[in-house]
């Protein structure tokens, strides 16, 4: 299914160092590639913890970058994961999903050596 992915600069920045470091060309690619090692993590507890889900830059500033392929399974355990965790409220489920992928590269800048391809 089509997400139209909002991010945060610095999400950009995470992404771009991610594509160098694994030598992938696409923003995609390393998004769908790091949620899934994420989700395999099993480690919502640590992922989505609070410093991790408060704003940085403003709540609410990211902006719609690309629209990106995801799976549709992966986007419903994205959008429960929302739903289990404190959030604040946002209007549709694809920036629900949006803020979820944010707090996983939140994660992936904290604490990189513990996402591994």
């Amino acid at each position: 299914m089509k997400l139209n992915l909002s991010l945060k600069e610095p999400h950009i920045a995470t992404i771009d160092y991610l594509k160098e470091k694994h030598s992938i060309t696409s923003d995609e690619e390393v998004i769908t590639k790091f949620i899934k090692l994420a989700l395999e993590l099993n480690k919502n507890d640590l992922i989505f913890a609070t410093e991790r889900e408060k704003c940085s830059g403003g709540c609410f500033a990211s902006e719609p970058k690309f629209e990106i392929d995801i799976d549709e399974d992966d986007f419903e355990i994205l959008n429960k994961i929302f739903k289990d965790y404190d959030f604040d409220d946002y209007e549709t489920e694809e920036k629900q999903v949006s803020k979820v992928i944010r707090c996983i590269f939140n994660f992936i800048d904290d604490e990189p050596h513990l996402i591994t391809v």
